[in-house]
C-alpha cells in the first residue's frame, strides 16, 4: 500500500462485476478501504463455496461473491530515497476484514521492507466465510500467511510470492490447507506496464476444466494471468487485464491518482 501523499480510486471491471478501492496517503502513513476482496482472484488466497456455486460461477463466469469490507493502513518506520543500495524503506502495515454475515472483524498484519533492488515482505491476517446449503449455515474460519520477495532492475520487476491458507484449530469445516505460489514479472515500456503471471495452486479443492465444462478432481490447478496498462498521464492510467477473476475473462481497469 502507498503511503505518497495523495488520494486515489482504482476500478477493476468486467461483464460479470467488479471492484473498486479508495487509498489515501500524507507522505508517512496510507489508509485503503474496499468493499470487495482479493479472495479467488488471480493474485488472492483461494475463496470457499459449495461445489454446485463454485461449478455454476464458473460455467456462467461470475465473480466470487464479496461478503466482506476490509481496511487497511500503513506506515512508514523507514525511508531513504536514493540510489543503489542507499535506497531503503521499511512499512508496517495493519489491516481489519468485517464480514456482513456474520458481523465478525478479523485482524491482519504485515511488514514489508526495501533494500536497493531487493524487496521482501510478510503478512498474516484472519478471515471467515459463511455458507448456507440446504437451509444450514456453515461458518469457515482461517488465517492466511503470506510472504515475497522481488527484485527491481530498473524497468523490470521480478517477484515471488507464497500464500498459505489454513482452517483455524476451532474450524467447524476441519482441518484444509492450500497454498498458492505466483511468479510474476512486470516491464515498463514507456507508457506502457506490461504484466505476465504464472499461479501454482495445491488444494483439494475441485479443477474446473473449461474444455468440456465439468469438474475434476486435480490436486494442481495452473492459471496464468496477463496485463497491459497505458499512462495517459501522470495521474490516470487505463488498462486491459487477462484472468484476473480466474475465469479466463478480459476485464478493464482504471486508476486515478489526486
Amino acid at each position: 500500500m502507498p503511503t505518497d501523499k495523495g488520494f486515489g480510486v482504482e476500478a477493476i471491471y468486467f461483464s460479470g462485476g467488479g471492484d473498486f478501492s479508495l487509498v489515501r496517503g500524507n507522505g508517512r502513513m496510507g489508509a485503503a478501504l474496499s468493499p470487495s476482496n482479493s479472495e479467488d482472484t488471480f493474485f488472492g488466497a483461494p475463496g470457499f463455496e459449495t461445489t454446485e456455486d463454485f461449478l455454476d460461477r464458473k460455467i456462467n463466469k461470475k465473480k466470487f461473491p464479496n461478503q466482506k469490507y476490509t481496511l487497511a493502513a500503513a506506515f512508514d518506520l523507514a525511508d531513504r530515497k536514493g540510489s543503489g543500495f542507499n535506497r531503503y524503506s521499511l512499512k508496517l502495515g495493519a489491516m481489519a476484514k468485517y464480514n456482513t454475515l456474520t458481523t465478525a472483524v478479523s485482524p491482519g498484519a504485515g511488514l514489508n521492507g526495501i533494500w536497493g533492488p531487493f524487496a521482501v515482505g510478510y503478512s498474516l491476517y484472519g478471515d471467515e466465510t459463511q455458507l448456507e446449503s440446504g437451509g444450514q449455515k456453515l461458518v469457515i474460519k482461517y488465517q492466511v500467511q503470506t510472504y515475497n520477495v522481488g527484485l527491481y532492475l530498473n524497468s523490470l520487476i521480478l517477484n515471488y510470492a507464497n500464500l498459505r491458507l489454513k482452517t483455524a484449530e476451532d474450524s467447524s469445516f476441519g482441518e484444509y490447507i492450500a497454498t498458492v505460489q505466483l511468479y510474476t514479472a512486470s516491464l515498463t515500456l514507456g507508457k506502457f506496464i506490461l504484466t505476465a503471471s504464472k499461479r501454482l495452486e495445491d488444494s483439494d479443492a475441485p479443477a474446473f476444466n473449461y474444455d468440456t465444462e465439468q469438474l475434476e478432481t486435480r490436486k494442481i490447478k495452473e492459471e496464468y494471468f496477463g496485463g497491459v496498462q497505458y499512462s495517459l498521464s501522470k495521474n490516470f492510467m487505463l488498462g486491459v487485464l487477462y484472468n484476473y477473476y480466474l475465469l479466463r475473462e478480459a476485464s478493464a481497469t482504471a486508476t486515478l491518482f489526486f
